[in-house]
């Protein structure tokens, strides 16, 4: 299978990976799954359809799964899918969702960043619009990928959200910071530009958008 490079990258230095700010409690996270008229993204990701359309299905993880859009499309593909999330509401809305579509999916309540991941285990990662996450297991995730495997990562730039919620500022991307971070890995995807996020103010087109596909050798 052939993969396609494409480095749309901000003209900046490379920065060294820093530490992102507190992450949101889950509390908060149940906040918004629970409340109806929350803006939650349901399909899957257009950058998962297209990394994976012509994937044979093996294992992934999806560290932040949500209310399991992505996870539940996956086992929908046969895949073997793991979601974990800090928020009960939205596990188990995974769960429900899975539960009506009549696919196995494993579903749990936890934290990625503190729990341990199997070494050279998973085909596919997945880790969308949890910047600081992305961040923080950048080893766990290169570690936990089998050789040939496959990291998704899809989320706001600092910038983006600089400009939407000052308090949110330190939870984005930085300039080129994926490719420092993920180095380890074959850069089979880069892009960083202005685009509608799939979080967040939908119809802000302006707000950029990092993502990232990279195999492990």
């Amino acid at each position: 299978m052939r993969f396609l490079l494409v480095c749309l990258c901000a003209a900046a230095s490379l920065t060294p990976a820093s530490g992102q700010a507190r992450k949101r409690p889950a509390a908060d996270w149940d906040q918004i799954y629970l409340n109806p008229d929350a803006r939650v993204p349901v399909n899957p990701s257009a950058l998962v359809l297209e990394t994976t359309a012509n994937l044979e299905p093996g294992t992934a993880f999806d560290a932040g799964m949500g209310n399991g859009r992505n996870a539940v499309y996956l086992a929908r593909k046969g895949w073997k899918v793991t979601g974990v999330d800090l928020s009960e509401a939205a596990v188990k809305k995974a769960r429900e969702a899975a539960a009506q579509l009549r696919v196995d999916l494993d579903a749990r309540v936890g934290d990625v960043e503190t729990m341990a991941l199997p070494r050279a285990s998973y085909d596919l990662i997945l880790c969308l619009y949890t910047e600081p996450l992305a961040v923080r297991a950048a080893k766990k995730f290169i570690d936990a990928l089998k050789p040939g495997g496959l990291l998704v990562v899809e989320g706001r730039h600092v910038e983006a959200l600089a400009r939407a919620a000052a308090q949110d500022t330190a939870s984005g991307f930085h300039d080129n910071q994926l490719l420092n971070l993920y180095e380890r890995l074959r850069i089979l995807r880069y892009e960083d530009r202005p685009m509608s996020a799939e979080w967040g103010n939908h119809n802000d087109a302006r707000g950029r958008v990092v993502r990232l596909v990279a195999q492990k050798r």
